[in-house]
């Protein structure tokens, strides 16, 4: 189990939870604030929190929350349309930029992880060549030595004989 200072480890509901908390503060500085000012791109903070750690369909899921959020929130601080589709259509447009940045946070994540997979992997295969190395290079000394030794004998024995 990883610690619980280790953020980057935590479970995927923790990490929806922060998405969530993040979009009720950002709802409610949004509410405060009033439907003039939007805070709609404050709203990518969540949204990208919980695409990257706990992938598309949360990003989704917090995606749809945010765009509710926000329309609640303009409903509730008074703001009326001329034409019941402009709404819609705004958070319709919200909602399509949003799924957007999910897909390409979510893209990002996975291919970040891949990256570190494949990393891990050639980190590996080098550490055992490495050692491959080693332990041929030690055989080699080895050899070497041992047919020194061999050549100073016969060198030994032969001269020694000759003289």
């Amino acid at each position: 189990m990883a610690s619980t200072t280790d953020s980057k480890h935590w479970p995927r509901s923790r990490w929806i939870t922060l998405a969530v908390l993040t979009v009720g503060v950002v709802g409610g500085v949004d509410y405060i604030t009033g439907y003039e000012i939007s805070f709609s791109i404050f709203y990518l903070i969540a949204i990208a929190v919980a695409s990257w750690f706990a992938g598309k369909p949360a990003g989704s899921l917090i995606s749809l929350l945010s765009v509710a959020s926000e329309l609640i929130g303009d409903m509730v601080a008074g703001v009326h349309y001329s034409n019941g589709f402009v709404p819609v259509w705004n958070a319709a447009i919200a909602l399509t930029f949003y799924l957007v940045v999910v897909w390409l946070v979510s893209s990002l994540s996975s291919l970040q992880r891949q990256l570190e997979i494949r990393v891990a992997e050639r980190t590996k295969a080098l550490t055992a060549e490495i050692s491959e190395r080693t332990r041929l290079e030690k055989e080699i000394l080895e050899v070497t030595e041992r047919e020194q030794r061999r050549i100073g004998h016969d060198l030994h024995d032969s001269l020694g004989q000759h003289l």
